[in-house]
């Protein structure tokens, strides 16, 4: 197994929390062991997200 980093575009809200991040990270089947906001904009925020993977994908 190995860490990977990626980073993920999610549709900006009116008010970030940490519930809504995850609940959209959840529902792209991404289940991070850390997650950071590294981009705001109007419309969307750059999420860089580190999760396990295997040979056969991510875990």
């Amino acid at each position: 197994m190995q860490i990977i980093s990626k980073l993920v575009e999610i549709d900006s809200n009116e008010q970030v929390t940490t519930e809504y991040i995850e609940k959209e990270l959840t529902k792209r089947n991404i289940h991070p062991l850390r997650w950071a906001i590294v981009n705001v904009s109007d419309r969307i925020y750059k999420v860089s997200v580190a999760t396990l993977v295997n040979k056969e994908g991510i875990l």
